[in-house]
């Protein structure tokens, strides 16, 4: 019997043995490869580091590119083409801003677009809602873009989000989550420094409030003029303190015989959310037209109230209130704040 039980616990032994010298053997992996960031804007690739180095190329934005050198705020990195070069550090992305950006163009798919803005100078955009939060792309003056969302965010000093104390917000800031055509991503740039790419003769009677969102719904032509004026919707904000997104819906209408815009809707004090819907063919009881509803806030509960723009006129077709989630709702959301850890909190 003992020999029996030496055997197998030799047997054992020899096994574990085997087994470890499997493992030294073993093909070592070797060191990590090279890390993989990515080019924001159009990057120059310098060939050195001396201030009249020549430039090897022109990186797009989103150009992948593996980093072989660090020195100081430049990296020496090599293309997939092998072309290899200097850049400043502070012009890539590492891979964890990347999925952060994709993933906030994955939430932001299915949000229709609240109308065409400009930059009022360069404009930084960010992957997050915070003045400090990565940059990826930076706005021309005057350059368009897509306005998709609005939100107020408490404005946090950097570096909140890993301090061990905690730290009181220093305002409010409200911020535009937007399309950027020329790059074809989503991302928050400061709202103040945007404005509605609308006419200056129908910007002139916005009376001093913000134009949140505006939509073309329809046109009037003047055979005077010999030109076709568009019929504008619009909803503004008076408040700047204010949580939710609008509190004015507008109609403009060209009047051939007064040369000019006059309103012919208009609703006052609402507590209104985006995203605005527009319904391009909606069927009516006075025919079809170009529909459009929203979200507004009454008593605690979120409704959604309906018109239709039909023979020149703004009709009334309804108000339903909204049980469980709101269809269509953006990523900012109903007027809340953004979390302490910005996107990642949803």
């Amino acid at each position: 019997m003992d020999f029996i039980l030496h055997t197998a616990t030799l047997r054992l032994a020899c096994l574990a043995l085997a087994i470890a010298m499997l493992g030294a053997c073993a093909p070592d992996p070797g060191p990590a490869g090279p890390e993989l960031r990515f080019t924001r804007n159009d990057s120059q690739l310098y060939a050195g580091l001396e201030h009249d180095a020549p430039v090897v190329a022109l990186l797009p934005f989103d150009t992948s590119v593996a980093v072989l050198e660090t020195y100081r705020s430049f990296v020496r990195v090599r293309t997939s083409g092998d072309l290899e070069g200097w850049l400043p550090s502070a012009m890539l992305l590492d891979q964890s801003e990347r999925r952060d950006l994709t993933r906030l163009k994955t939430l932001a798919s299915g949000v229709p677009g609240q109308g065409a803005f400009r930059s009022r100078d360069t404009l930084n955009v960010h992957i997050e809602p915070y003045r400090w939060a990565p940059t990826f792309y930076q706005l021309g003056k005057d350059e368009g873009f897509e306005m998709v969302d609005r939100m107020v965010v408490d404005r946090f000093p950097f570096g909140f989000a890993d301090s061990a104390t905690e730290v009181e917000p220093t305002g409010e800031d409200y911020w535009y989550l937007v399309r950027i055509p020329a790059v074809r991503e989503v991302g928050w740039l400061l709202a103040n420094m945007a404005y509605a790419d609308v006419p200056l003769e129908v910007a002139a009677l916005a009376q001093g409030r913000a134009i949140i969102a505006h939509f073309q719904i329809g046109s009037t032509d003047d055979e005077s003029l010999g030109q076709s004026k568009p019929t504008w919707l619009w909803f503004q904000s008076s408040d700047a303190g204010q949580t939710h997104d609008f509190d004015r819906m507008r109609v403009f209408q060209w009047d051939s015989r007064r040369d000019r815009y006059v309103v012919i809707r208009q609703v006052s004090e609402v507590v209104g959310y985006l995203p605005v819907e527009i319904l391009p063919a909606l069927q009516t009881a006075r025919g079809t037209g170009i529909g459009f509803r929203f979200l507004l806030e009454r008593n605690g509960e979120i409704h959604e109230r309906t018109y239709a723009y039909v023979g020149r006129r703004v009709a009334y077709l309804g108000e339903q209130q909204l049980s469980g989630a709101p269809r269509l709702a953006a990523p900012g959301g109903l007027g809340r704040r953004y979390g302490r850890r910005g996107m990642m909190s949803y």
